[in-house]
């Protein structure tokens, strides 16, 4: 693997070509994201060396793109290396490493960055500091429906989110499902209210329904956590939508959104230009974001592109678009949705942001290929890895695992996953490790086992250890949620474990002090910009 030192990185990151959102080139942590959560190097993509085969197809689809890659520098760390190898096997042919990883960046004096999308977050606090954003508290908003004030509250979170937990009364408008709707909803209620879990798609939602020209508009400050800790009760299961919108409403939120997508220097393309593009493998990777929801994604979408409505794509833009200096398309069924995506690309210094002229209508009238489902490529490398290793049934499997030297069985799924349900008297090693650990438990005569609540992951691990020398490695064709049917299991993380690192630590799924601690590191990200609200007159909570 050929390396670079952290001076070197840093002077990349640093040229103006090399600043994110303008570079041509991806960086990729390779640790788990609890690890990378806990200081990365800003704006890095978390791809987890175990999510490779996985996500490569859709992050880079060009083969030639530049990638810089690292992992913890620790000596008994070799993800970044095994990566750069799996890479190569892949046919990726400019992979480098950076030399003693994240812990040599550090060393040289470097910020590295705590939390997840933080480009995204750090963009939307700015919006708040900067632009007006109006918002209301929790108990302001509770005052006023007590007093009978017609709000409408809608949800910008994803629909499993709001089925959920929810504000009482609140309606699902998911990213930017409402724009359509924004019309009628004005005409509707006295005060609209937009809101997610936190802060950063409140935020956004809020700013972009002034954007449309909406006055009576509110972010709801620190969304559903916020509600929580006001002491107030979230409700489950709740089923409001928002319809169909008015063709007043639909002709406006299009003309607008447009007009704002237009103004902020995105372009629109015809269809055949995209075509072309797509096909062209010389240039950096040509992502193609369809902002729809995901029944009208999973119907028909245009091949290789990635479901990832507007909302998202603001937050999670790290996430996705790994070489941002890359072309970035945004797709729709010719409505508001991906105008305004792009509007905020725009704004947050995307280079190459344009829109699909006329939206899927315009493709499919082309008669260009569409494909259905939810849009995932095949595994890189899969094949190969399955013809590779040996596996057992469930039949089989329990059949061995009642000798009286059963082999050892490795489940190499998440902390998560092995917390739930794993095989009765299985070790967790996390995948992404494994062969840093393996010798730890086994020497490579010892029969072995692998497993994992998704059986790929187990074929990728068995693979590895049998490029290793390991001689007797089988892994567990039967997936995780089947193995209750005719297999022993149990649930806990192994005795003692009290920090595994390999999975975010989602706030709203946690206690009130967790949230109070991830909404205040979401409020620093916009200290800096406070300074720059001081003569707009903006609000800041």
């Amino acid at each position: 693997m050929k390396t670079i030192n952290a001076h070197e990185l840093y002077k990349r990151m640093q040229a103006p070509e090399g600043t994110w959102p303008h570079r041509q080139w991806a960086l990729f942590d390779v640790r788990e994201p609890g690890e990378s959560q806990n200081g990365h190097i800003p704006s890095a993509t978390f791809l987890p060396r175990r999510m490779l085969e996985y996500r490569l197809p859709e992050l880079l689809s060009t083969k030639a793109t530049p990638v810089i890659l690292y992992d913890s520098g620790q000596a008994d760390d070799s993800r970044a290396k095994l990566a750069a190898q799996s890479m190569d096997d892949f046919g990726y042919t400019d992979v480098t490493g950076l030399d003693r990883g994240a812990a040599a960046w550090q060393s040289a004096g470097h910020e590295l960055a705590t939390g997840w999308n933080v480009p995204g977050k750090d963009f939307g606090e700015r919006q708040l500091a900067v632009s007006n954003v109006p918002y209301l508290s929790p108990d302001e908003l509770a005052d006023r429906l007590a007093q009978g004030e017609k709000i409408g509250i809608f949800d910008v979170r994803t629909p499993g989110e709001y089925r959920e937990s929810s504000i009482p009364g609140s309606i699902s408008a998911p990213s930017f499902e409402w724009a359509s709707h924004i019309k009628d909803i004005a005409d509707t209620y006295d005060t609209i209210i937009i809101h997610c879990a936190g802060r950063t798609r409140s935020i956004i939602g809020a700013a972009t329904a002034c954007a449309l020209g909406i006055d009576n508009i509110h972010s709801l400050e620190n969304g559903t956590m916020g509600w929580i800790l006001a002491d107030r009760e979230l409700a489950k299961g709740q089923d409001g939508i928002l319809g169909t919108p008015s063709d007043k409403s639909r002709r406006y939120a299009q003309q607008r959104s447009r007009q704002l997508a237009d103004e902020s220097g995105a372009a629109y393309i015809a269809a055949d230009t995209l075509r072309n593009w797509s096909n062209d493998r010389s240039h950096t990777p040509v992502y193609i974001f369809d902002t729809r929801d995901m029944d009208a994604y999973t119907a028909g979408h245009i091949p290789g592109a990635i479901s990832l409505p507007g909302g998202q794509a603001c937050q999670r833009a790290d996430d996705f678009a790994a070489v941002p200096g890359s072309r970035i398309v945004f797709v729709d069924d010719d409505d508001a949705r991906a105008a305004l995506s792009a509007y905020w690309y725009c704004r947050m210094g995307f280079p190459n942001v344009s829109v699909l002229d006329q939206g899927m209508p315009g493709w499919l009238q082309m008669q260009y290929p569409i494909e259905t489902g939810r849009g995932r490529s095949a595994l890189l490398g899969l094949e190969s890895a399955e013809r590779a290793t040996q596996a057992y049934d469930a039949v089989a499997f329990a059949k061995v695992l009642d000798l009286e030297k059963p082999p050892l069985v490795i489940d190499v799924g998440t902390s998560e996953q092995f917390a739930a349900c794993h095989i009765r008297g299985a070790i967790w090693i996390p995948r992404g490790s494994l062969e840093d650990k393996i010798n730890d438990y086994a020497n490579t005569s010892t029969p072995l086992v692998l497993t994992a609540r998704d059986p790929n992951q187990s074929t990728f691990a068995a693979a590895s250890l049998v490029a290793k020398g390991f001689t007797d490695v089988r892994r567990l064709l039967v997936p995780g949620k089947d193995w209750h049917q005719s297999l022993s299991t149990e649930t806990g993380l192994p005795e003692g474990m009290a920090s595994t690192q390999d999975t975010l630590a989602i706030p709203y799924l946690q206690n009130k002090a967790r949230m109070r601690e991830y909404l205040e590191w979401e409020e620093k990200l916009g200290q800096k910009h406070k300074s720059e609200s001081s003569t707009s007159g903006a609000r800041v909570p």
